[in-house]
Formats: structure tokens, C-alpha cells, sequence
């Protein structure tokens, strides 16, 4: 299972799977162009609502990391990269 929920962690389980995701996408598990599992399906697997794995698939929607694609589903983006990598560092 890609993603593991902490059910006594104070952090919302929508949170948790959104975190989960991306980490996965960070490290490889997942790569620009897969797809994730359904939220129906996703939201299954992990014994939450289905409200919970939409509310962290709208969110990492939002966040570039994940884009839909009307009557195939829902992919991770190909362009999606981490906030720090947009900085650009000065060196003295």
C-alpha cells in the first residue's frame, strides 16, 4: 500500500493521504503519468470515505501534483515538482 494512515495522529486523514501521495511521487513510487486508483477505490483500501481520499486528490489537484483526465481517470503530473525546486538559490 502506498499510502499508510496514522489513525491516532491529529492530522486529518485527507491530510494523511494527500502527504502520502506526494511523498510517493517524491520517491519515486510514483512517476508522472501513472495513474491512482479511483477515490472510490483508494478510499476502500485505506477503510476511509470517499470524501476523504476526494478532499486529498481536489488537494493535490490544486497543488499540480495530480491532474484528471474526463472518462480515463486520474494521473499523477507530469510536470508536478516540488515547491523548493521553483527557488532559484543564489551563490555569493
Amino acid at each position: 500500500m502506498i499510502v499508510v494512515l496514522d489513525r491516532s495522529a491529529p492530522t486529518p486523514l485527507a491530510v494523511q493521504v494527500a502527504d502520502g501521495l506526494r511523498a510517493a511521487a517524491l520517491d519515486g513510487r510514483l512517476r508522472a503519468g501513472d495513474r491512482v486508483p479511483a477515490t472510490r477505490t483508494l478510499a476502500r483500501e485505506l477503510g476511509v470515505s470517499r470524501t476523504v481520499a476526494a478532499a486529498a486528490y481536489d488537494q493535490l489537484a490544486a497543488e499540480g501534483w495530480l491532474g484528471a483526465r474526463r472518462g480515463s481517470g486520474t494521473f499523477v503530473a507530469g510536470g508536478a515538482v516540488p515547491p523548493w525546486e521553483d527557488v532559484v538559490a543564489v551563490v555569493p
